[in-house]
């Protein structure tokens, strides 16, 4: 009785010891989770680089664009490009 006692304990431990091994490596909160969640870190730092870079360029053409710092000449640039405001006395070639 004891010997197949022994290989009961054994085998009981060796299934539990195998049950958190496997959920360790390929659970929810696994080493292979980890790997793509650190992946995805990675891509959403670049993002909010990104993201940031676009923010300070406004932020800057928002102030060009204020009453106390207005920039005459970034409004007539604006109205030239978005507008297709031109002068009188110029000629607008279209390029396709």
């Amino acid at each position: 009785m004891t010997g197949v006692r022994i290989y009961l304990v054994v085998g009981l431990f060796s299934a539990v010891l195998l049950y958190f091994c496997y959920h360790a490596l390929a659970g929810e909160q696994g080493l292979a989770r980890w790997a793509e969640l650190q992946a995805q870190e990675i891509t959403l730092r670049k993002e909010l680089a990104t993201l940031e870079t676009e923010r300070d360029r406004l932020l800057v053409n928002l102030t060009r664009l204020r009453d106390s710092t207005l920039d005459l000449d970034y409004v007539e640039e604006l109205a030239r490009t978005k507008l297709s405001y031109s002068r009188a006395d110029e000629l607008i070639i279209a390029v396709r």
